[in-house]
């Protein structure tokens, strides 16, 4: 009796997987323009940071085209330290920030438009800062194609 159970249970699971495994999958365009709103995840400071630095941030809020997510809360997004202006007698500091690509529902690296973010210092004098969990918006650079199952 326990090996007709387990035969019964075996086949049933085999079943479930051949359908999950045959669904069809659902594409949704995601067209260039769309907004993307960011939140670093480190802190940066122009008396540490140096241009070149890569940056990694994560996506704030979902995107969503036609009802469906196509880029979720949490997804890693990557940018760069662009520049590093040092303040003088009458200007701050500042770090522009520049972003390249973040990943998609379906695992893609989505091209963003090279949007640059500047933070400046509050004071002259004293270095600019950006806190973790600064926003910092972006827009798809190219109509994609994304697979959203």
């Amino acid at each position: 009796m326990k090996s007709l159970f387990n035969t019964a249970l075996f086949i049933l699971l085999q079943t479930a997987f051949a359908f999950a495994n045959n669904a069809p999958t659902k594409n949704v365009d995601l067209p260039s323009g769309t907004l993307v709103i960011l939140e670093l995840n480190e802190k940066i400071s122009t008396s540490q940071a140096t241009i070149g630095k890569m940056l990694q941030m994560r996506v704030r809020t979902n995107v969503v085209v036609n009802g469906e997510v196509v880029i979720r809360t949490g997804c890693q997004a990557i940018g760069r330290v662009k520049n590093i202006s040092k303040g003088g007698y009458s200007t701050a500091e500042s770090i522009t920030i520049e972003l390249f690509y973040v990943m998609s529902v379906d695992g893609q690296q989505i091209a963003l438009n090279g949007n640059e973010q500047t933070i400046e210092a509050t004071m002259t004098n004293e270095p600019a800062i950006a806190q973790i969990n600064t926003l910092i918006t972006a827009q798809v650079m190219n109509n994609e194609e994304i697979d959203v199952k």
